[in-house]
């Protein structure tokens, strides 16, 4: 998985201002997590969005048949719990770490009185935004034209570090599929 990153320096390498840089960053609360550690569980709403600073996170659900299903992952450098800006409610999904994380945490009302006084942060959560929605729409897409095996592979060719380190049954439950179908894809490869 990638080396961490801290905070400035995300902010830096998206173009913000260094006083606005200067200005954002006490706004964040850095948190720990060990692995296994649920940051949103889920049907509550943390209040707060996270970009991981290091580590990596999945979005779960629980169907109605009580099984756990793999919705997303969330690694250094990426956002998570940005569906908290959109809604006040419960959220559908938990997030739980997959390895000891450190993550970045705003409050959702701090973040929101910050768009209005640094424009440059909304334009950033929309960008976020657009890139959660085209991933789950191609997502989508690959579970109604792909079979298993093209789904595990495309998986694996956008997130190679994930592929390795994190246990199959995720894997298998975001591709679709049951671990033991994943394990005959792997064989067949």
């Amino acid at each position: 998985m990638a080396n961490a990153i801290n905070l400035p320096d995300y902010l830096n390498q998206q173009g913000f201002d260094p006083d606005l840089i200067q200005a954002l960053t006490p706004l964040f609360r850095v948190r720990d997590y060990q692995k296994g550690e649920i940051l949103l569980p889920q049907g509550e709403n943390t209040k707060v969005v996270c970009l991981i600073l290091q580590g990596v996170v999945r979005g779960f659900y629980l169907d109605a048949a009580g099984a756990d299903i793999t919705k997303c992952f969330s690694q250094t450098g990426d956002w998570c719990c940005i569906y908290n800006l959109l809604d006040d409610g419960p959220s559908e999904y938990g997030i739980e770490a997959l390895a000891d994380c450190q993550v970045a945490q705003i409050s959702v009302p701090v973040l929101r009185q910050a768009f209005d006084d640094a424009p440059v942060l909304r334009d950033l959560y929309e960008k976020l935004f657009r890139q959660a929605f085209i991933i789950s729409d191609e997502k989508g897409l690959a579970f109604q034209r792909l079979p298993a095996k093209e789904r595990y592979l495309e998986f694996v060719a956008n997130y190679p570090d994930l592929a390795r380190q994190i246990r199959q049954e995720y894997i298998a439950s975001y591709i679709g599929v049951t671990p033991s179908s994943l394990s005959r894809i792997k064989r067949e490869l």
